[in-house]
């Protein structure tokens, strides 16, 4: 018989076969984390920036945006407002930039900032529309005072006459062959809080005539006129987009005053376009272009990186927002996107547009419209 035979291993050995594939992986792993910039992330310098925001605060709150805004060393506080309360906020030289929605917001911020560091930013615009539902936009067809924008079986858009628009406020669904027995109007937030709310005045104020009141007088007497068609609408919300979107939007608000933005992201949500959901463009449409105010070096920084950041831009495009040069002109990606996700280019710009009084009469006609004061 053979002896038994010893081996003998040696420990150090033993210590390699272990450690080294770990370690391997570990050293791997932390050169990509070191490429990607996520291992220093957590000791680079982050500037919190503190602005207030009307209802384009979608876009900061954004989880995307937040982590791209954390890339370039910024983290935007969010503090949300309608757009009217923002410009009178007392406090408002304490924040670093401002987003109202709309040129009254916008021109009262500046002038309470006159003399001081005001830089004004305009990176993308959206038109504020009416969101309805299928049956009740063939309803206006019926009706003639809407019609298909597109060539297919079922539009998603629509142009609608305001001024006949406002004709049928006396009458009911029901009239036109729908089970709904309440009447025909357009629901907005309240215009002394909300922009698109405050568009609302301004559309409904087409139905009198297309040129704006130039005095305070002829701004009160229109503003007398739009009045009783705003009050039909009810109680007002602070937005109706929430309600238009949920599943029983229907019994909420079948035509309800929101921004484009708002529909084309909830389109480009879903797994296939949702059919039954569609929008109403004025025939004279309203383009919200909000400007992002700058009183501090750290919110010029936020404006610059709107304006510039290609990745910032993409996902101002992917949320439906149309975006804006330096010039103001118009970029060509907004309707190529959506083209490839399936959902057709919408007819922002194409008709004419909704000429608003002055900042100033135009804020007198919501005080006599809404009863804000």
């Amino acid at each position: 018989m053979r002896e038994p035979e010893f081996k003998v291993v040696d420990p150090r050995r033993r210590f390699l076969l272990w450690f080294v594939p770990p370690l391997a992986v570990f050293v791997t792993g932390l050169v990509v984390l070191l490429v990607s910039g996520h291992i220093t992330g957590p000791f680079r310098s982050v500037t919190v920036v503190r602005a207030l925001f009307a209802s384009k605060r979608d876009f900061f709150q954004d989880e995307q945006v937040k982590r791209i805004l954390m890339a370039r060393g910024y983290q935007v506080h969010v503090t949300p407002i309608g757009s009217r309360d923002l410009a009178d906020k007392p406090d408002l030289d304490s924040y670093h930039f401002v987003f109202p929605s709309g040129h009254v917001a916008n021109e009262h911020v500046k002038s309470r900032r006159a003399g001081k560091h005001v830089v004004p930013y305009r990176p993308f615009f959206t038109p504020v529309v009416l969101a309805t539902f299928r049956e009740h936009a063939e309803a206006l067809v019926r009706a003639r005072v809407a019609t298909a924008h597109d060539q297919g079986a079922q539009p998603l858009y629509y142009n609608l006459d305001m001024a006949e628009f406002t004709k049928l406020s006396a009458w009911r669904w029901s009239d036109y062959g729908l089970s709904n027995g309440n009447r025909v109007i357009a629901q907005s937030p309240d215009p002394c809080k909300a922009y698109s709310g405050a568009t609302l005045v301004g559309f409904v104020a087409t139905a009198f005539g297309d040129d704006p009141p130039q005095t305070v007088e002829a701004a009160e007497e229109l503003a007398r006129k739009v009045k009783p068609f705003v009050d039909a609408q009810g109680q007002a919300g602070e937005d109706m987009a929430p309600k238009y979107f949920v599943p029983e939007g229907r019994t909420h608000a079948v035509i309800a005053v929101i921004y484009e933005h708002q529909y084309i992201a909830y389109q480009l949500r879903q797994k296939s376009i949702d059919t039954e959901r569609v929008l109403l463009y004025p025939t004279k449409q309203h383009q919200s272009t909000p400007e992002l105010i700058s009183f501090t070096p750290e919110g010029d920084r936020i404006g610059e990186l709107m304006m510039n950041d290609p990745d910032l831009r993409r996902r101002a495009v992917e949320l439906g927002f149309h975006s804006l040069g330096w010039n103001g002109e118009t970029g060509n990606d907004f309707g190529s996107y959506i083209a490839g996700r399936g959902l057709p280019e919408p007819p922002a710009g194409e008709a004419g547009r909704v000429q608003l009084p002055k900042a100033e009469l135009f804020e007198r006609m919501l005080d006599v419209v809404g009863e804000c004061k």
